[in-house]
């Protein structure tokens, strides 16, 4: 037999031998852990702005600890099939975490329930993250006082009186604690409250705290998410109690860049 030959030979029976002896792994480069389950590929839908039509659930009050009530559904696009462990960061003394299998692919909601207690009152804004992917959502803290009773002053074209915005939004750019919305309130009656704008273009703007007197106040609402686009987008910010919008009326026009 000639050296080419014995040399093809050798090579196809070691190739041979060497996969004969691997184990099976899975497409996606997925990892096999020691049960021999893989680990599950997915991404957080809505990715990287605010998680995509999450649910909130539970009352988050300052120092009550969180029960069975408490948790935020999100919405995840599996990939390939297996076990999975996805959790929040820990914010305020609370964090949102779920483990298990997931049997099959495509879109799917995910709940995520939430353990520990509230420290302070507040917005805090959390994010659950997979190895591809995180997105973020939005929990308001406040203590068990009464809810504050106010409207937002408008002005003949519909939008808020006297409200400021950031100068210096840019698409693709991460909002931070210097993006906030400063707008104008007439408490009538002190007491908790939460003020959350809708979701648009990436983009939430909120607060949550405590009026302890009447009269014209300011509020400044703190940004989060990734604006995606430019241009001039509407807000209005609305009166949240127990988790539903009970009042909103004005607009904010926020210019991004």
């Amino acid at each position: 037999m000639s050296f080419f030959k014995t040399f093809i030979l050798i090579s196809f029976v070691g190739a041979f031998s060497a996969i004969s002896c691997q184990k099976e792994y899975s497409y996606e480069d997925a990892i096999i852990d020691t049960a021999g389950l893989q680990t599950s590929s997915y991404v957080l839908e809505g990715a990287p702005n605010a998680c995509f039509d999450y649910r909130l659930n539970g009352n988050y009050n300052l120092a009550h600890a969180m029960t069975v009530d408490n948790n935020v559904t999100v919405w995840v696009n599996v990939i390939s099939v297996g076990s999975f462990s996805i959790a929040t960061n820990a914010v305020d003394g609370i964090s949102f975490s779920q483990s298990g299998i997931f049997t099959s692919t495509g879109s799917q909601e995910l709940i995520l329930p939430a353990t520990g207690v509230p420290e302070k009152t507040g917005v805090f804004t959390f994010k659950p993250a997979s190895a591809f992917s995180s997105c973020s959502f939005g929990v308001a803290v406040t203590d068990l006082q009464p809810p504050a009773t106010y409207q937002f002053p408008a002005n003949s074209d519909g939008t808020c009186s006297s409200y400021q915005t950031p100068s210096s939004i840019y698409h693709g750019v991460p909002l931070t604690s210097g993006n906030s919305i400063t707008v104008s309130v007439n408490v009538n009656a002190p007491g908790n409250f939460i003020i959350s704008t809708n979701t648009l273009n990436g983009m939430t703007f909120s607060q949550a705290g405590k009026f302890s007197t009447p009269g014209p106040q300011s509020v400044r609402l703190n940004g989060r998410g990734t604006p995606v686009e430019t241009g001039v987008f509407v807000f209005t910010p609305s009166i949240i109690v127990d988790g539903n919008v009970v009042g909103n009326g004005c607009n904010l026009n926020v210019y991004v860049f």
